[in-house]
């Protein structure tokens, strides 16, 4: 799925992951309000999450926009912060559903922090939901713009926990099912203690090792594991 951002001269083709939606994303006893409230239809107009790194962030934005409306819009500030912000917003309240990921780029940034509350103000008139994402909640953003900061903490804000070990070994099962894979509990916990403690990085290894997996036409095991790591280790020396 894709949306395209008219904003004057500038024209963005933005993509969402495809695996990025509410049903491939495990909520756990903390994030399952925060699902729940993505799925909804909701009348807030205004949605935040926060948490560290490799809380789910970016998985739940991207699938609140596959559940929104066709024309729903992810913006990833990590990669947009460059750009004009005053063009790059321009009539973007036409858009449902408006996804910003990691607003503490552009925190303390005037252009910015202008363009976004003229954005609000424009979404509140055009019936537009706007959700963001942030490392810090908003009252602990570096904000200078107040009317801005208090249209942000005038939303719902859901705190988005770190995954305990035991989260991530529930998480990582799920994916795995999804792909029709089951990983046993020795794999688990080789994944988990010997590979990689980010979340994030254990996923994208998922995906090449089911694709080996399924090239070897082998169960997913750890002596496999060990040597689909040590071959890719030797391919890049």
């Amino acid at each position: 799925m894709a949306g395209t951002a008219q904003a004057g001269q500038l024209a963005l083709k933005l993509t969402l992951d495809e695996e990025a939606t509410l049903e491939n994303f495990f909520c756990t006893a903390a994030t399952r309000p925060v699902c729940h409230s993505l799925r909804m239809d909701l009348a807030e107009p205004v949605l935040f999450l926060h948490g560290s790194a490799g809380a789910g962030k970016t998985h739940l934005l991207q699938a609140s926009c596959h559940e929104a409306q066709p024309g729903s819009l992810y913006l990833p500030l990590s990669e947009l912060q460059e750009l004009d912000p005053h063009a790059l917003l321009q009539d973007l309240e036409q858009a449902p559903r408006i996804a910003f990921d990691d607003l503490h780029r552009v925190a303390g940034q005037a252009a910015w922090e202008e363009a976004l509350f003229h954005l609000m103000n424009r979404c509140r008139a055009s019936g537009a939901q706007i959700v963001f994402s942030s490392l810090l909640p908003p009252g602990e953003l570096p904000i200078a713009l107040a009317d801005l900061q208090s249209r942000l903490a005038g939303g719902l804000i859901w705190a988005m926990a770190a995954y305990s070990d035991d989260d991530v070994r529930s998480i990582l099962a799920f994916r795995a099912s999804r792909r029709g894979l089951n990983l046993s509990p020795a794999v688990l916990d080789y994944l988990g203690t010997r590979v990689s403690r980010s979340l994030g990085d254990l996923l994208k290894l998922l995906e090449r090792l089911d694709e080996a997996a399924l090239q070897a036409q082998r169960p997913l095991t750890v002596p496999l594991i060990r040597e689909i790591l040590g071959a890719a280790r030797g391919s890049a020396g």
